[in-house]
């Protein structure tokens, strides 16, 4: 089941109704779970039936998600000079001492513009794919799903999904 909220200043308030077609038919006591962008509910405490239908429909989420965002960003078409997106770290790194003397943030994301005899450092103004965990990225990838399409998405910042 699927159902928009909207939280007010009061917060949220979940229906009954949504309550119940989730198992959650008494009271009961709930633990909830935030992650960035996800908050999930579930049963304090569960049988193993229940835990299991739960991860059931934990993965139909994330597999529902998932494609939505393969139709989003279209297959991998294989880029003629092989994907630009393989490298596990594509973050460029400085000593903290250089970091600070150049004036960047200690951990700041920097971008690279190489110019005529010179190579220009900032900070990165906008997401990019370093921004997305190796492992995610590991797994996009072997889905086939295009990581130059998504590194553009991200540097947009434009909703790409509404529920």
């Amino acid at each position: 089941m699927k159902l928009t909220l909207e939280i007010t200043k009061k917060g949220l308030r979940i229906r009954k109704e949504i309550l119940n077609a989730s198992g959650f038919h008494r009271e009961t006591e709930l633990d909830i779970h935030s992650t960035e962008q996800a908050v999930v509910i579930l049963k304090k405490e569960m049988t193993a039936i229940e835990l299991v239908q739960a991860v059931q429909g934990l993965g139909g989420l994330t597999y529902q998600l998932t494609n939505h965002l393969a139709n989003v960003c279209g297959p991998c078409e294989h880029c003629k000079d092989g994907c630009p997106y393989t490298d596990e770290d594509m973050r460029i790194r400085l000593p903290d001492d250089a970091m600070e003397q150049a004036g960047f943030p200690k951990g700041a994301r920097l971008d690279m513009r190489i110019g005529d005899h010179e190579v220009v450092l900032s900070e990165a103004e906008s997401y990019d794919l370093r921004d997305v965990p190796p492992e995610v990225r590991k797994t996009l990838q072997q889905l086939g799903i295009c990581l130059d399409e998504l590194d553009g998405l991200l540097a947009g910042g434009s909703v790409i999904y509404a529920g």
